[in-house]
């Protein structure tokens, strides 16, 4: 709850092959890929099914506020961690991603990249 333990960001490209990442050995980030670099329920699935296997590991517990939209399935099997899917059509008053938090996390990222300092 005091925002100190973080996940890994989960980034979603076009290609498995990025000719940027030709020379890179590790990055601070999980990356996939699909055609159009979206979020789509099965990347979705998986990568939950993955931190809800590590939570459980790790006996921990956690509550995921998630939109509803179609990248987003309700998924069973999970142990360790609860979804909460906001109700619809409020998307855009409560989720704090549409408000400016994605760009701002680009930026920062785009910044730290450039100068080389994870």
């Amino acid at each position: 709850m005091s925002g100190d333990d973080k996940v890994p960001l989960l980034v979603i490209g076009k290609s498995g092959n990025a000719t940027c990442f030709k020379n890179v050995k590790t990055l601070p980030v999980e990356y996939k890929n699909n055609t159009k670099a979206w979020m789509t329920g099965e990347l979705f699935t998986s990568w939950l099914m993955k931190l809800d296997k590590q939570f459980h590991r790790q006996n921990r517990k956690m509550a995921m506020v998630i939109d509803n939209c179609p990248a987003h399935p309700k998924i069973k099997g999970i142990k360790s961690i609860g979804l909460v899917f906001v109700p619809p059509n409020t998307t855009s008053h409560t989720q704090l991603m549409d408000q400016g938090i994605i760009k701002n996390l680009k930026v920062h990222y785009r910044r730290q990249k450039s100068t080389g300092s994870y």
